[in-house]
C-alpha cells in the first residue's frame, strides 16, 4: 500500500508540473477538451476489465498489445482539465486501474491556447 501511495503522490505532482506548465503556456484550463488516459497491464484479461468499466463510465477505450507481455490500455473523453477536476480524475482513474492490476502512465491532451487580445 505503501508504494501505491507514493505512485499516486507522483501522479499529483506530475499533473501540478503539467497544470503550471499548461498555464505558462496560455492553456484555457476550463475549456473540454479530449483527455487521453493512458495504464498498462500484464495480462490481456486485466486490460480488458478495466477498459469495459470505463467504456461503462463514458470513455472510449483501445487495448493494444505493447511488445512481449505488456498491454497498453488508453481511455478517452472530453473534459475540462482544471486543478479541481484533475485533482478528481487523477485518483479515480489510479483506483481504477490499480483495482485491475495495472500502471496508470497518466493523462494528456490538447493545449487549448486563449485568444490573443
Amino acid at each position: 500500500m505503501k508504494h501505491e501511495q507514493r505512485s499516486l503522490e507522483l501522479r499529483h505532482s506530475m499533473c501540478s508540473e503539467q497544470l503550471s506548465q499548461r498555464v505558462k503556456m496560455g492553456d484555457h484550463l476550463e475549456v473540454p477538451r479530449e483527455v487521453d488516459h493512458t495504464a498498462y497491464f500484464a495480462k490481456r484479461a486485466n486490460a480488458e476489465s478495466a477498459a469495459a468499466e470505463l467504456a461503462a463510465q463514458g470513455y472510449s477505450v483501445a487495448v493494444s498489445r505493447k511488445g512481449f507481455g505488456s498491454f497498453a490500455l488508453e481511455a478517452h473523453i472530453d473534459s475540462d482539465v482544471e486543478w479541481e477536476t484533475v485533482d478528481e480524475f487523477v485518483p479515480r482513474m489510479f483506483d481504477l486501474i490499480t483495482k485491475h492490476h495495472g500502471v496508470y502512465d497518466g493523462w494528456g491532451g490538447t493545449v487549448v491556447l486563449r485568444e490573443r487580445e
